[in-house]
């Protein structure tokens, strides 16, 4: 099937509309999709491209690396910026924020992508890592993130639908049946309670024979 033109100006305008946070993740999306002989029309003008790391002679960090260090730069507040509270504040939000949840939103994507591969040493400690993150923002704490109005990790804007049931998957692997339960069950109420037999059943695909009998018993 031949598929349809894209209407180049109805996706400039929808561009021209969106927040910066929003525009900031289309960017280092893009960065990611583009090829690198690409990258220099993309951004020459705008960002001095350097060469990576490991090909100075440093081996490049692992996922888990990048996931450690992003969790110790949030909890020492290297996010956290604040803008003054006024009718426009509470439509943006400041630098620091948008930051957070782009590279947020990248490494998110980055542990969904290695489980697409094999699912590498360190995946199921980088998703409790994120997802720490986020419990830490909803228990009220306020030094990793700075909202106008108050907030939550749904700010944060996670596509759970291709997150959860990677993380599912690694709980599966090394999880007992009840661990693997309750610790799903725990996972969907903390961020997905309002689709909850949707997420129970996405982890029931999943889970093991006995770890799906544990599941039917929260579920009565």
């Amino acid at each position: 099937m031949t598929p349809h033109p894209i209407d180049f100006n109805s996706v400039r305008t929808a561009l021209r509309a969106m927040n910066r946070g929003s525009l900031l993740i289309i960017a280092e999306r893009a960065i990611e999709l583009l090829p690198a002989t690409q990258l220099s029309a993309l951004l020459g003008d705008f960002v001095q491209l350097a060469a990576r790391p490991d090909e100075a002679g440093n081996a490049p960090a692992s996922l888990l690396d990048e996931v450690r260090s992003f969790h110790e730069a949030a909890m020492d507040g290297e996010y956290y910026e604040t803008v003054e509270i006024n009718n426009r504040a509470r439509q943006e939000q400041s630098h620091g924020t948008d930051a957070f949840i782009s590279e947020f939103d990248r490494l998110l994507r980055m542990c969904v992508r290695a489980d697409e591969v094999g699912m590498p040493r360190g995946l199921h400690d980088s998703f409790e890592l994120l997802l720490g993150l986020l419990r830490h923002i909803d228990e009220g704490n306020d030094d990793v993130l700075f909202f106008a109005d108050d907030s939550s990790s749904l700010d944060v804007g996670v596509s759970w639908q291709a997150a959860l049931p990677v993380y599912f998957r690694c709980l599966a692997k090394t999880s007992s049946p009840e661990e693997f339960a309750r610790t799903v069950d725990e996972t969907i109420i903390d961020f997905v309670g309002y689709d909850r037999p949707r997420y129970m059943n996405a982890a029931r695909d999943i889970a093991s024979d006995a770890q799906r009998i544990a599941l039917d018993a929260l579920m009565t």
